[in-house]
């Protein structure tokens, strides 16, 4: 009997699976009920850094009208610190003499619907070249060719860009 435990204890051994590595167990520590935090008092709005400076209203309502009607290429220079001719430039791309009209007309609307008085516009779609100005901001919009030849981004390169 014993020639057969013996051979037992054997496959036994042969056909056990080779022991795993040991695992160090750690000792995780329970973190205590958090105490009440005492509140701090708000910071005042002026205080807060934001990316871009607050823009007028006219501005946003500018670059939204043209951003939904696919206006390309958006930008927007501010000049105070650089010139005295107008706050804001708004710069932004046709695709083609229609939409350049389109455009134009759309922003004389808008001006008009929000009641900007004072607004002046000049320019058509077959010109090339459409601009609207209202209180310090003027939006230009050109075909891809007359941004190109007038290049106001790199006129007023001292002119901060501010990105939206």
């Amino acid at each position: 009997m014993k020639k057969v435990t013996e051979k037992k204890t054997k496959v036994v051994k042969k056909a056990a699976a080779p022991k795993a590595k040991a695992v160090k167990k750690v000792a995780v520590k329970k973190t205590p009920a958090p105490k009440a935090i005492p509140k701090v008092p708000a910071t005042p709005k002026a205080k807060v850094v934001k990316k871009a400076p607050e823009l007028p209203e006219v501005v946003l309502k500018s670059i939204k009208f043209l951003d939904d009607k696919k206006a390309e290429n958006i930008v927007i220079l501010d000049l105070r610190e650089v010139a005295n001719i107008s706050d804001y430039f708004v710069v932004a791309t046709a695709a083609n003499a229609p939409h350049l009209k389109s455009l134009g007309d759309g922003l004389q609307r808008l001006f008009k619907n929000e009641q900007y008085e004072g607004y002046r516009a000049a320019g058509t779609g077959d010109s090339g070249w459409v601009i609207a100005d209202y209180d310090g901001v003027m939006i230009h919009v050109f075909n891809l060719e007359m941004r190109n030849l007038y290049d106001l981004e790199k006129l007023w390169k001292d002119a901060k860009r501010i990105k939206l």
